[in-house]
């Protein structure tokens, strides 16, 4: 089924979902195996992937509050992948970069969250976190509220935090583990990915290196998906409308899963098509990466 037809129609199915669903039926986004055939990417079977021997830190994985709270599972994927490259691990689980008090006006607030997990995250070597937008709130906002030397001192550990798909790509040890997953999906990178960070088309070169898989090109991937955290709450109708064209140029690639570096885009894109019947599996880029390890 199509993404579309009369919004009107669907405007409240859909916001129920993005209002609603964003936090509670995405918790049940993973797929299974023995979902039918088609493009759906399959698990390889007999794939093994090799340690980075000579290569190893002691890194920190930021698994962010909304993450750790609607996938709590995608921890462990990004785990496994960052293990793989041969480092140490070791997870902050759940804190806040301080983004939602920060966009809402709330700056004190987002200051208190902000310092605990700056602390949280201070003697290592990196830390590694699996959404473009809680990394950019580190590195670009969260320092300046801080005054005099303890500025200095929130930029130098802000500058440790590295985007997910980022850090893999550019890691030493990426050569030495094999990917393999067969199958197509379509890729949305978040406008924090592509633009604060600077990071457009990361996805896609990293996703080159897992042999058996197809990626197809959105028409428009520069397009927002139209959530911007509190921006589906305060104008649905304009967010449901960029969901909306989103969904449909994902669906017109003819893929079943969408993979994307940030888990807030695939949350309210995943609401929208259970909202309007779409038939589309949402993969975080940790996940895809680790059911391509085998």
């Amino acid at each position: 089924m199509g993404v579309a037809g009369d919004g009107t129609r669907w405007r409240g199915a859909v916001v129920l979902g993005v209002r609603l669903r964003l936090l509670t039926r995405a918790a049940r986004m993973a797929p299974t195996d023995g979902a039918p055939g088609g493009d759906r990417p399959r698990f390889p079977a007999d794939n093994r992937h090799t340690i980075a021997d000579n290569y190893s830190v002691h890194v920190a994985l930021f698994d962010p509050c909304y993450l750790a709270a609607v996938r709590p599972g995608d921890a462990a994927h990004a785990t496994r992948v960052l293990e793989a490259l041969g480092d140490t691990v070791t997870l902050i689980d759940g804190r806040c970069c301080g983004q939602p008090a920060y966009n809402s006006g709330f700056r004190d607030e987002a200051k208190s969250v902000g310092r605990e997990l700056l602390k949280a995250a201070r003697g290592f070597d990196a830390v590694v976190t699996t959404s473009g937008s809680c990394t950019a709130m580190v590195r670009h906002y969260l320092p300046p509220m801080f005054p005099g030397d303890r500025r200095a001192g929130a930029e130098r550990i802000a500058g440790t935090f590295r985007e997910f798909g980022d850090y893999v790509a550019h890691h030493p040890g990426i050569d030495d583990v094999a990917f393999r997953l067969d199958g197509t999906v379509a890729v949305h990178e978040g406008c924090h990915t592509q633009r604060e960070l600077g990071l457009a088309g990361q996805t896609h070169e990293l996703l080159r290196r897992v042999q058996g898989l197809e990626v197809r090109p959105l028409a428009h991937p520069e397009e927002c998906c139209g959530f911007g955290g509190s921006f589906a709450a305060k104008l649905p109708e304009i967010s449901v409308a960029m969901m909306t064209a989103k969904l449909g140029d994902v669906t017109s690639t003819g893929a079943r899963v969408l993979v994307s570096p940030d888990f807030s885009c695939l949350m309210h894109l995943e609401a929208g098509a259970r909202g309007m019947g779409v038939r589309i599996e949402c993969w975080t880029l940790a996940e895809l990466l680790s059911r391509a390890m085998g």
